[in-house]
C-alpha cells in the first residue's frame, strides 16, 4: 500500500510540471507578433536548416538558415525574401524547440537586428510546416484587417 501511495505521488507530481501548451495556430500567432514590441515578417516558402549537430534539444541553441519565398503584405503573399534567418530555439524549463528538417514553412520571423529571428519554443508557435491554401488566405484577411482574433474560422 505504502509503495501505491509513493508511485501515485510521484505520478501526481510529475503531471503538475507538465508543459502545457495551446494548440499552434498560425492566427493567434499573427496577433501575438502584432502585439509584440518588436516588429515581424510573415513569411512562407522553402526554409533550409543546418543540421543541430553537437547541440541538444536540451539547451537553447541558434543555428543560422535561409528562407526562400514570400512575405506577407495586405495583397496577400507577394513580396519575394530570400535571405538568412537565425533559427533560435528556446526552452521553457525542461522542454526546448527544436530545428526543423529543411521543407516548406509558413514563419513568423522577429526583427531584432540585422537577420530575421524565428523562435523555435517548446510549443511550436512561430513556425508552421506545410501550410495550406486557407491558412495563407487566413492570414491575408487578417493583414488587411490589422488582427486575426475577429476573424471566424474557416
Amino acid at each position: 500500500m505504502k509503495t501505491l501511495l509513493t508511485i501515485a505521488a510521484l505520478l501526481t507530481a510529475s503531471q503538475a510540471q507538465a508543459l502545457s501548451c495551446m494548440r499552434p495556430d498560425a492566427a493567434t500567432s499573427f496577433d501575438q507578433a502584432s502585439a509584440s514590441e518588436f516588429p515581424y515578417l510573415v513569411l512562407t516558402g522553402t526554409l533550409t536548416a543546418p543540421p543541430a549537430s553537437g547541440t541538444t534539444e536540451s539547451k537553447p541553441v541558434s543555428l543560422l538558415g535561409t528562407l526562400t519565398g514570400q512575405g506577407l503584405t495586405t495583397d496577400g503573399f507577394t513580396a519575394p525574401f530570400d535571405g538568412n534567418v537565425v533559427l533560435q530555439v528556446t526552452c521553457a524549463g525542461p522542454w526546448c524547440g527544436s530545428a526543423p528538417a529543411s521543407g516548406p514553412f509558413l514563419a513568423f520571423a522577429r526583427i531584432d537586428g540585422e537577420t530575421p529571428v524565428i523562435e523555435l519554443d517548446a510549443c511550436g508557435n512561430w513556425l508552421f510546416p506545410a501550410p495550406d491554401q486557407a491558412t495563407l488566405d487566413r492570414l491575408t484577411t487578417c493583414m488587411q484587417n490589422g488582427a486575426c482574433s475577429a476573424q471566424p474560422v474557416q
